[in-house]
């Protein structure tokens, strides 16, 4: 991880035995929030266009170099090493807080596990978020999972080795969560009055309804390869969206095959994924309601897709590395509500890697799993970015602090 400052910290709990990371600082990396007001896309709103405001001029960039790093356990198998440098400020006035982050990335990943047709079996099927072997066993179908950004904060600084350790706090690396492979990585806290603030940016989320994922961190009753990133409390179980995917039996036989719920015939798929309100009355969505031995899909307006034709070609199908560009989102997107929308966020695509705004009250309603802002004090906060396919193997920033310029 090996920022400025950082000293070496033997971790019992985190790692396999005698492994040793750069995980803490007796002098960390402190970026400056300085007066001022940003000016963000609201949720549901329009995409962000990348402009970066004049009133960031005003704030200190802090560069910081994010890795993946080798647990030990093969948690982040094919990606460790994995690095990118973040750049990051901050503002706050007397209502908001707002960061602005800024990293480079070789792709612009969205796409969450879209469906194609394989001509072959006359099925549909979904990409997977994880490598998968060509037929040559050799190579692999690179994995297709949303970027990410994540940043972590101590509620209440009630995770006492937080400072010291930042997301390593919560990184119970030494368990057998997942199976065995490869074994799997955990993140909660230590105790059950340990408590970590986790915004956790989805560009799929993002990139649609201009919103992150407000969650929490908590040690799960002590259950030991339990992972316990929560989710704040929201109104609706369906709020900020469902996977994209129903079973239905094939026409004329007994056979259970798994489709996509909804498509838009189109393919005017925004950022993606399929919104919400497209799936409503009047929405440009259809759904599917039967699919037949060839995998031709029949509509909820009985018009029909069939991905065999000449005129659909390879729309509907794997093309290289790649799919055809009918192929249809594996997500339904739309804003969170209650406490898990708390978190307003713009990202921007620049060709060579991301934009991010994040906002949020200095000081929300949720007083058990927001952390609050509004007495100005230090706040010891880390990162977590994903990129280049990777789906929870991140790369790494931690020990650092904010400061807000009084």
């Amino acid at each position: 991880m090996g920022m400025v400052g950082f000293q070496t910290i033997f971790l019992t709990f985190c790692t396999k035995k005698n492994q040793v990371l750069d995980t803490g600082s007796s002098n960390p990396t402190i970026l400056y929030a300085s007066k001022g007001t940003a000016t963000l896309q609201a949720i549901n709103s329009s995409p962000w266009d990348g402009t970066i405001e004049s009133i960031w001029n005003d704030a200190t960039k802090l560069t910081v170099h994010a890795t993946v790093p080798d647990l030990g356990n093969n948690t982040f198998a094919g990606f460790i090493g994995n690095a990118t440098d973040v750049t990051i400020r901050s503002l706050y006035d007397a209502n908001n807080v707002y960061f602005l982050a800024e990293w480079n990335s070789d792709q612009k990943n969205l796409a969450s596990s879209p469906w194609y047709f394989n001509p072959t079996t006359h099925l549909w099927a979904q990409e997977s978020s994880a490598p998968v072997k060509n037929a040559d066993s050799i190579t692999f179908r690179p994995p297709f999972i949303q970027d990410q950004f994540a940043i972590l904060f101590n509620i209440a600084n009630s995770c006492p080795t937080f400072a010291t350790l930042s997301c390593y706090a919560a990184c119970h690396a030494n368990s057998a969560y997942g199976g065995t492979t490869p074994t799997g990585g955990i993140m909660r806290t230590s105790g059950p009055t340990e408590f970590l603030d986790c915004w956790r940016a989805r560009m799929l989320q993002v990139t649609n309804v201009n919103q992150a994922n407000d969650t929490y961190l908590d040690w799960g009753a002590g259950v030991l390869n339990q992972n316990e990133v929560n989710n704040d409390a929201q109104l609706l179980t369906t709020d900020g969206g469902f996977s994209n995917k129903k079973t239905l039996t094939i026409t004329g036989t007994s056979i259970k095959e798994t489709v996509p719920m909804w498509l838009i015939p189109t393919a005017a798929y925004t950022n993606g994924a399929i919104l919400q309100i497209d799936t409503l009355s009047g929405g440009r969505a259809l759904k599917v309601i039967a699919v037949d031995t060839n995998g031709i899909l029949t509509l909820s307006n009985s018009t029909t897709i069939d991905p065999r034709t000449i005129t659909s070609g390879t729309i509907y199908q794997q093309v290289g590395s790649g799919d055809g560009a009918n192929c249809i989102p594996g997500s339904i997107v739309s804003p969170y509500s209650g406490s898990r929308g708390d978190v307003t966020a713009n990202a921007f695509w620049t060709g060579t890697g991301w934009r991010l705004l994040l906002m949020r009250s200095l000081k929300t309603t949720d007083a058990a799993y927001d952390v609050d802002f509004s007495s100005l004090s230090d706040q010891y906060f880390g990162l977590g970015i994903m990129f280049n396919g990777a789906d929870n193997q991140h790369a790494i920033a931690n020990g650092l602090l904010l400061r807000f310029n009084k």
